[in-house]
């Protein structure tokens, strides 16, 4: 079984991935290699030979451009179960590849439409973002010092948390959003520029929090859903989405994400599946911030 690693539709514990729920979750429908027996089509011989073709234009035109803003080859995961390549170009197109320990889970290509600032992928096949498959139709180029990422428009708040955490950039310079080959030993400073309203989101410094009261606690299948109230709102600079990380009563990893914003608290859910025995159910007094433990 592999670890996986999907940004801004995963199977979460507050921003960290689960593993094993997610390999048996899916396992069944994976069936070999992900679920090919309704994508003929797209894994045709046809269709990998167009793929090849569109992919040696895309490397051709590459090599002509100089110091483009968002074309190359971009790739996030984690050399295990989630190995995602993109590589497009304004006049080529894109190819889309997604690798796993199983082989190829998924693919698409076509062509690149740039319309005020946003990259859409017009896909050859249906792009179905659901397990061990598909990608954002649509990225923002986002530049930050000289690294080059492409994140989903429906990620940015995620990204903004991840910078927040200090999970952003990871470990040895990597990602868990497309990052341009050869920007991964590049160093940043200070934090991006990212479109409004999402700018707003980046922290200057952390927000610390505690719970303040607990309003509810529910079964979902295999999770543990608790609503709580922060004591921050803001006028603290706490937004709607915004993740906050447990760090008192340590724990290996809770966090809560924030539904409802007032001007002095908030509310937030934390989701659960196994109740760690030291730290328990969610409660009174527990101590949150932006920024992750060890981080």
């Amino acid at each position: 079984m592999m670890p996986v690693m999907i940004p801004t539709r995963s199977v979460r514990v507050g921003s960290r991935f689960l593993f094993a729920a997610v390999v048996i979750s899916f396992a069944l429908s994976l069936s070999g290699k992900s679920n090919r027996s309704n994508d003929e089509e797209k894994f045709s011989s046809q269709s990998m030979a167009a793929m090849d073709k569109k992919k040696e234009l895309i490397h051709q035109e590459l090599g002509t451009l100089r110091a483009h803003p968002w074309a190359g080859e971009y790739h996030y995961g984690d050399g295990l179960g989630v190995n995602v390549h993109l590589s497009l170009a304004p006049k080529s197109g894109f190819v889309f590849t997604w690798h796993g320990c199983l082989g190829l889970y998924d693919l698409n290509y076509g062509e690149v439409q740039e319309t005020d600032g946003k990259i859409r992928l017009i896909f050859t096949h249906p792009n179905d973002r659901e397990g061990f498959q598909g990608i954002a139709p649509e990225l923002i180029p986002i530049l930050w010092g000289r690294r080059h990422y492409l994140v989903p428009s429906d990620g940015l708040v995620e990204f903004a948390n991840e910078i927040n955490s200090g999970s952003e950039p990871g470990r040895n310079g990597g990602s868990r959003f497309l990052l341009r080959a050869g920007d991964e030993s590049k160093l940043v400073r200070g934090l991006p520029a990212l479109p409004a309203p999402y700018s707003a989101y980046l922290l200057n410094r952390p927000i610390q929090a505690r719970i303040s009261s607990v309003t509810e606690s529910r079964l979902e299948k295999s999770t543990r859903t608790t609503t709580v109230v922060l004591d921050v709102g803001s006028e603290q600079g706490v937004l709607e989405g915004m993740e906050f990380f447990l760090y008192s009563p340590a724990a290996v990893f809770e966090s809560a994400r924030i539904t409802h914003v007032h001007s002095s608290d908030s509310e937030a859910e934390i989701v659960q599946f196994q109740v760690d025995e030291k730290v328990g159910r969610p409660s009174i007094n527990w101590r949150l911030s932006t920024r992750m433990r060890g981080n």
